[in-house]
């Protein structure tokens, strides 16, 4: 008598004993430690087809002063864009417990939904992600070389005090 052999059984010994499968096991063991996902969330997040533009965040998003600039990128690509967790973290080079902790925050300054006006300025997602300058510092930095914006504008659209927009971009230059 002889006995059937599921091809797919095959397939999957052949995958289990290939040394590119090994190093994909370890790598997803490795994230799922270091950014604490899971295996499903983890390969959802390699199934997204990348995105061909860059995440632009509107200026006008900061000008809300109950929160911190880090609460209204949160709040912003939560709500607006409707970015789960785990993609916010990866985007603004964060653990998700932070994303998840700060965005909890948010909602409990600001019930609703962020008032997210007409922008003339938009700063690029990416520029949070690099971790040697606060959320605020980048956000300065990059209206004041990127747009050449004066420390007076700069203020009137974070919504803060000049005084203070030109402390924070100081705090940068030193930091170089």
């Amino acid at each position: 008598m002889k006995k059937l052999v599921n091809k797919n059984d095959e397939k999957i010994g052949d995958l289990a004993s290939d040394k590119s499968f090994q190093i994909l096991k370890l790598a997803i063991e490795e994230i799922k430690e270091k950014y604490n996902l899971s295996s499903n969330e983890i390969l959802s997040l390699a199934e997204e087809k990348p995105v061909s533009k860059e995440v632009l965040v509107p200026v006008s998003v900061f000008e809300n002063e109950e929160l911190s600039a880090l609460e209204s990128i949160c709040k912003y690509l939560k709500e607006e864009l409707e970015f789960n967790f785990a993609k916010i973290a990866l985007l603004l080079n964060r653990n998700h417990r932070t994303i998840w902790t700060t965005y909890s925050n948010a909602i409990g300054k600001v019930k609703g939904r962020l008032i997210v006006k007409e922008s003339r300025y938009f700063v690029p997602a990416s520029v949070f992600a690099e971790r040697k300058l606060s959320v605020l510092e980048a956000i300065v930095s990059y209206l004041r070389e990127r747009y050449n914006l004066r420390y007076s504008e700069i203020a009137l659209l974070l919504n803060r005090d000049e005084r203070n927009v030109w402390g924070v971009y100081q705090r940068k230059l030193g930091k170089k």
